[in-house]
């Protein structure tokens, strides 16, 4: 391994020559790095930076950042943000500073915790709910308050009334419940987590008249060997009976009284929260979770008609039941929530590895900080894992004199669990400056399994996630053994490609929500990548996610206890992408990917959705502008196609001339300005925020990531349309929707060429 190698003045690491070897040895007699090719000198300052990831140092880490519950807005929480601070500036990051905002979040009564009582018609209570999780290690999980159950922006206040079992409470699982004559106007909805996210199930009960809410977790989804002692946690993964998930139940991202704009004490708040509560930000219902011990007390005792097959739920000897009510009709539930919302201070932490030759192109890395309790697993995981990339890298800057060409930014968010507002926040104040400069984000939440990596990505970044996997060592024993001696060859094999373009590419879905690359593709169309290695192809987190028990022996004695194996190669992974990314000459970001996603996927995806649609008769307009994006977007293909011998070019130029890289950056701005052809400031209807037009979050599951969304959107007003009036709106705007497609394609395909 050579102790010094090239680029104090030339970060192009990559692909350099010979001619630029030898000039780099010329002026730096006493550097021999000893390499023949740029392929050896590639792989090296990857394995130079993959050799100083420690599993040790990210275990010492995570300890650091875990010894308290850190919910953002408190004081344990800018203790954590202030030792992020300190572990990076020990590990040599620069420019390490606080980006603060004043924001709405929420609280419980830690002294006063929230319950569930049975009660008969004279008042008298025959059940109280625990209202806190059990201890089970008083070592990591005994400060006080810890074990408190809430979700974040439930309105405070006591209801009572009958229960109705509403499933996944999905907006399909609420037409059931119609169809079968069973409402919950006036009463308490008890929904099971799993199927999309807590808030859209709060906002669907809401919406059809419940007074109330209860959340809980199915043993069916979290329990599934088992709920004795022997197969759940600490002995396994899985929840005990005791457990419940916190989280947030607000229905947007970032905060939710300054929208679009970033919540400094300078910003008028545009919104009230009244105003957020009549627009169904943030609810009017008191809502609790619950662990399924306790709602097993609830539900054995409900009256009405049986659950269909595929909502009966995992508890023991219990035939699930709709309601309304229980058997007893003498007996109704109450429940009370203690919950106020306050105005407080968060901290993101932001750091810089300041590139050598492009010290204006951001290849920004992201995890957040707060917890809902210990955070070891979600987010923290992840942030220690951040921290150890940060040092592995200035150990190499350090050792050689390396430097990438491009800054590294490095940022821990704060609040993203109320609403991914840290990020959010951030976009929006250097929003401008962001969508000229930034090249990519590459964001890791959590790591929750030791099975496979697993990501989501826009097409453009198909090729480089899959590059960085197949340079990773396998973190298990069991895979290389098995002659999966990779990351890669492990993710292809959990979850195999579906991008007939790019064949060996594993299954990269769109980006979704739920985490902080959200604005910056939804925002400003930034690519992203976001991922983590888990556990299970048909389960997309684990079972102790957000409870009191995210301690350290999780991570340590459960889900990676090969001295950090995992978390290393995800570390590993995250720093050869932003090695990649900070020191290619040319930027790999892939437009070809791009537009053969539109034109062999997304469009004929939509032109079958159009088919399915009624009526026929009246959608001559929308297969009109069909017909012209289809021909766009195989004119888009061909222009990417065409556009690939100005890369080769330009490497030929650069190879020849390495102090001259205006071909170079030509190339660059123009892969970059074709990604951002796709944002429509405009945002999309009654959503400002959403400005991508080919990917969004989802409007009925803030969770799930979703294509043309002002299209699809406007299929779904289409199929709701009770008048021909509202239908011929309806298709008026899915034809223009269209259109603004094929306008950004256009604009992709103009960027792309050498004239206009």
């Amino acid at each position: 391994m050579i102790k010094a190698l090239i680029c104090l003045v030339f970060g192009f690491a990559a692909t350099v020559l010979v001619s630029f070897l030898g000039a780099y040895h010329t002026a730096h007699p006493a550097i021999q790095p000893g390499v023949d090719t740029p392929e050896e000198y590639k792989r090296t300052i990857r394995e130079l930076i993959s050799s100083h990831v420690k599993g040790e140092n990210i275990i010492a880490n995570l300890r650091a950042i875990t010894t308290e519950p850190h919910v953002a807005g408190t004081e344990a929480n800018r203790r954590v943000a202030d030792t992020i601070a300190n572990i990076w500036r020990t590990n040599q990051l620069e420019h390490v500073h606080f980006a603060e905002y004043d924001v709405l979040l929420s609280y419980p009564d830690y002294n006063n915790p929230n319950t569930a009582e049975i009660v008969d018609s004279d008042g008298q209570i025959s059940y109280i709910s625990e209202g806190v999780s059990k201890v089970i290690l008083p070592e990591e999980q005994g400060a006080p308050g810890a074990g408190v159950r809430w979700v974040a922006y439930a309105s405070n206040g006591t209801v009572q009334g009958d229960l109705v079992y509403c499933h996944q409470g999905t907006e399909q699982d609420f037409e059931y419940l119609s169809q079968q004559g069973v409402s919950v106007q006036g009463r308490i909805a008890v929904l099971r987590y799993g199927g999309g996210f807590r808030g859209n199930k709060v906002k669907n009960a809401a919406l059809n008249g419940a007074v109330g809410a209860i959340l809980y977790s199915d043993p069916a989804d979290v329990a599934r060997a088992g709920i004795d002692d022997s197969h759940v946690y600490p002995a396994t993964e899985w929840m005990p009976s005791t457990g419940a998930q916190r989280g947030s139940i607000m229905v947007g991202d970032g905060d939710p009284l300054t929208p679009v704009y970033p919540s400094k004490n300078y910003t008028y708040r545009a919104r009230t929260v009244q105003q957020a509560k009549d627009e169904l930000i943030i609810p009017s219902i008191p809502v609790l979770p619950m662990s399924y011990g306790d709602v097993q007390n609830l539900l054995s005792q409900m009256g009405g008609r049986r659950v269909p097959t595929t909502w009966q739920g995992g508890l023991k000897n219990l035939t699930y039941r709709l309601g309304p009510g229980f058997v007893n009709r003498d007996l109704q539930v109450r429940i009370h929530v203690r919950s106020t919302l306050q105005r407080r201070t968060i901290r993101n932490v932001i750091g810089y590895i300041r590139g050598n030759q492009e010290p204006d192109r951001y290849v920004i890395l992201g995890n957040h900080f707060d917890a809902w309790v210990y955070g070891s697993v979600d987010p923290n995981s992840g942030t220690a894992v951040l921290a150890e990339v940060g040092r592995a890298l200035t150990a190499v800057i350090n050792e050689t004199g390396w430097r990438p060409s491009r800054t590294i930014i490095f940022c821990a968010w704060d609040a993203e669990e109320f609403g991914l507002i840290g990020s959010t926040e951030w976009v929006q104040e250097h929003a401008d400056l962001l969508a000229r400069r930034a090249v990519v984000y590459l964001n890791v939440d959590s790591i929750f399994g030791n099975a496979s990596m697993y990501a989501t990505a826009v097409p453009s970044m198909y090729k480089a996630a899959t590059d960085a996997a197949k340079n990773i060592p396998n973190p298990m024993a069991s895979e290389r053994q098995a002659n999966r001696t990779t990351v890669y060859d492990t993710w292809v094999r959990s979850f195999p490609g579906k991008f007939k373009s790019r064949p060996d590419a594993p299954d990269m879905p769109v980006p979704s929500g739920g985490s902080d690359h959200a604005t910056f593709i939804n925002y400003l169309g930034i690519p992203v990548i976001d991922f983590e290695y888990r556990n299970y192809t048909n389960y997309d987190t684990y079972p102790l996610y957000h409870t009191l028990y995210e301690t350290h022996t999780l991570n340590e004695k459960i889900l990676d206890t090969n001295n950090f194996a995992v978390h290393v190669a995800v570390g590993q992974y995250w720093a050869e992408l932003a090695r990649m990314f900070a020191d290619s000459p040319i930027l790999p970001i892939n437009v070809s990917d791009y537009a053969k996603a539109i034109a062999d996927v997304y469009l004929p995806d939509l032109r079958d959705a159009l088919r399915q649609a009624q009526p026929q008769s009246e959608l001559k307009i929308a297969f009109d502008q069909l017909n012209f994006v289809e021909k766009a977007a195989a004119r888009l293909v061909q222009a990417a196609g065409e556009f690939e011998p100005s890369i080769d070019e330009a490497m030929e130029f650069f190879e020849m001339n390495p102090f001259d890289q205006r071909q170079i950056s030509a190339v660059n701005e123009r892969l970059v300005a074709a990604d951002r052809c796709f944002v429509n400031p405009r945002g999309l209807p009654g959503n400002p925020t959403a400005r991508h037009v080919l990917f969004a979050i989802s409007k009925h599951d803030a969770y799930s990531g979703k294509v043309m969304p002002g299209v699809y959107d406007q299929l779904d007003d289409l199929r709701d349309a009770k008048t021909k009036a509202e239908r011929q709106t309806a298709i008026q705007r899915l034809a223009q929707q269209i259109s603004i497609v094929q306008y950004s394609i256009e604009c992709a395909i103009n960027n792309l060429a050498d004239i206009i």
